[in-house]
């Protein structure tokens, strides 16, 4: 499905100028490391671009790990490193600037952890945040601090941006905190998407230079994220 980016224009005694359009901005954030934040970026990314979609993926994180994989690799989308070293108004500014003017539809940015520097920059710019999170309580406790730093950036900005969508992130169903990792994340009141089970293909993928194949159980699993993804972004197919 061919998708399209519609611009309205502003006139003036007869002569109009349409505006640059401006990208839906995902970013994914945890302080918590090892949830899958970057097996999900690349994964959204590609089920987004096989939509027809154009989607550029900018690696914040200074480990560069998913931009290195789709150089590497074969993916129907473009990443590139995207550093914040330092975070004076300029900087942070030139940084922002670099994500929204993007020519894409999508922008999603896989943040570094621990609260680096690009970790607020990218919650400051984004449309919606994934909050990735596994089932264990250091990552439920991980989920709760991310969450609560999106939502005091939300109160300080006096803005309802952005979005937040919690994934349960490499969820083993065999044990009993994988069973219930669902349920427990409703104590964060935010929307929870579907899970992304722990399945080695993920890794096999990635290691390969690839996304997950899309008729795949964890190919569906990310083609129902992505679907959560347009629902909070009030994006219609």
């Amino acid at each position: 499905m061919q998708h399209y980016i519609v611009r309205l224009a502003t006139c003036q005694q007869g002569s109009c100028s349409y505006p640059a359009a401006m990208p839906r901005i995902i970013g994914l954030a945890s302080t918590k490391g090892g949830v899958g934040k970057t097996s999900i970026t690349l994964n959204l990314a590609a089920e987004l671009a096989r939509r027809g979609f154009a989607v550029l993926v900018l690696d914040a994180d200074p480990a560069g790990h998913a931009a290195a994989i789709v150089e590497a690799g074969s993916f129907p989308f473009q990443a590139r490193v995207h550093e914040l070293e330092e975070v004076d108004g300029a900087t942070v500014s030139r940084w922002a600037k670099g994500v929204r003017e993007a020519a894409v539809d999508y922008v999603i940015v896989d943040a570094e952890g621990a609260r680096g520097p690009s970790f607020g920059a990218t919650i400051a710019v984004s449309d919606l945040v994934l909050v990735p999170v596994g089932a264990s309580i250091l990552d439920m406790r991980g989920a709760a601090e991310t969450v609560g730093v999106i939502r005091r950036h939300r109160m300080g900005a006096g803005k309802g941006r952005p979005e937040i969508l919690v994934v349960p992130s490499r969820v083993d169903r065999r044990t009993g905190a994988g069973r219930e990792v669902a349920g427990a994340l409703t104590k964060l009141t935010e929307p929870v998407s579907g899970s992304i089970s722990l399945r080695s293909v993920v890794a096999d993928s990635l290691a390969a230079g690839e996304p997950v194949p899309a008729d795949s159980p964890s190919g569906v699993e990310f083609a129902a994220l992505a679907d959560a993804v347009l629902v909070r972004l009030g994006v219609k197919e």
